[in-house]
């Protein structure tokens, strides 16, 4: 299902979600919009590996201030 960051933060508050087919401000590549939410029940460490490895084009974020953390946007 594809949310806005707001919704993501206040539906998923304070937890890792696993996103796919991120809308970012301006194509910035860093200014989250909006995106599919793939994976609620991950950790840290699994989104990541799962970005390293490209599997399904996952990014990992964290809802708790409402902003894509840094490391984890772009590192594939």
């Amino acid at each position: 299902m594809r949310l806005t960051r707001e919704q993501m933060a206040v539906q998923y508050p304070n937890q890792w979600l696993g996103l796919k087919e991120p809308v970012y401000l301006d194509d910035d590549g860093v200014t989250l919009l909006s995106a599919e939410v793939a994976f609620t029940n991950k950790t840290c460490d699994e989104l990541l590996d799962m970005q390293l490895d490209g599997k399904d084009g996952i990014i990992g974020w964290y809802t708790t201030d409402n902003s894509l953390q840094l490391g984890m946007a772009g590192a594939v």
